[in-house]
């Protein structure tokens, strides 16, 4: 058995349980307790308050950034469209933050039931022809879900990478849930970004399937600009390669919580076909039309408020200001 260790540190240090970090072990102490409260209510508590603080002022910065990027996307939305998904987004944000404790302090028997696993057969079937798996899906609440209670908690070897929060008790908190499970496979790991892909493709070709996330802005000088909805974004184009070094499969995902059922829907696509091409452009246009494909199972789920399109292919335009 292989378990690959990450070249990063997130072990609690004495100098974390000074007052400076009180305020996050309060937070961490309400998501032990919620954990344990019973679902229907805390997702009822968690709307009524996304309901309220909706208009509060600390959200607006939020909500201009997705604002901006809805209007780029579905220029078609009028305001009051718009209004409502990230009403919808809002919501499904706390109820899914505060179930999170979940992850952390409930069994693994209780976390397999949170779950509803669609098109699994994707998955088994490219396990029984011994292949690895790179899961692409974009930036969704719900995306931890997924990965542990969904794969890594069913047997399914995972690594993935991580980036800090800046704050030392999250990234011990966070990094300790999302690890919780690898030993069930002897496979997996968590890394920081800083290590590159050399660790990953390792993995991959030990048959550890990879959770990646390539949707966020990574600049100019490491991207291509390519068709997103009605827009273009800066894509990082590393999914062709990443699939022929790690000879894998590349199958899209999604997760939505419905809040009807109080479960997770995890959604796997089928594989990508005839991938990789052998060129960039094309296979990270292919990338994005399936990542578009999935943020449509539920578009009120996906974090429109990241900077999802701050690089511009206008040199020196900034949509956010």
């Amino acid at each position: 058995m292989t378990l690959y260790n990450s070249n990063f540190d997130t072990s609690l240090k004495a100098k974390h349980l000074s007052p400076k970090y009180w305020g996050t072990w309060s937070l961490l102490g309400l998501l032990f307790l919620f954990s344990y409260c019973p679902i229907k209510i805390r997702d009822r508590f968690a709307a009524w308050l996304a309901d309220k603080i909706y208009s509060a002022k600390f959200l607006n910065k939020r909500k201009k950034i997705a604002f901006t990027n809805l209007s780029l996307c579905f220029p078609e939305y009028s305001q009051k469209q718009k209004d409502q998904l990230m009403r919808e987004n809002i919501r499904a944000l706390a109820q899914i933050s505060l179930s999170l404790g979940e992850l952390a302090f409930r069994k693994r028997d209780f976390l397999l039931k949170r779950v509803n696993m669609i098109g699994e057969q994707y998955l088994q079937q490219a396990e029984a022809q011994n292949q690895a798996i790179i899961f692409l899906g974009p930036h969704c609440y719900g995306l931890d879900y997924s990965g542990i209670a969904g794969l890594n908690a069913r047997g399914y070897p995972i690594s993935s990478m991580f980036k800090d929060y800046n704050n030392p008790i999250f990234d011990w908190f966070v990094t300790g849930y999302r690890t919780r499970f690898t030993k069930l496979t002897g496979k997996g790991a968590l890394y920081h970004r800083s290590e590159g892909l050399k660790p990953v493709i390792k993995s991959l070709r030990d048959k550890t399937h990879f959770y990646y996330l390539p949707d966020e802005d990574h600049g100019r000088e490491n991207s291509l600009f390519a068709d997103f909805y009605a827009t273009q974004k800066a894509t990082v184009p590393m999914i062709g390669r990443l699939a022929k070094l790690g000879k894998a499969v590349v199958i899209p995902f999604f997760t939505s919580y419905n809040d009807q059922t109080a479960k997770y829907d995890v959604i796997f696509h089928a594989p990508l076909e005839n991938f990789p091409t052998g060129d960039e452009l094309k296979d990270t246009e292919q990338m994005n039309r399936a990542i578009e494909k999935v943020i449509d199972v539920n578009r009120s789920q996906y974090m429109w408020s990241l900077k999802l399109l701050k690089t511009r292919p206008e040199v020196g335009l900034d949509i956010y200001k």
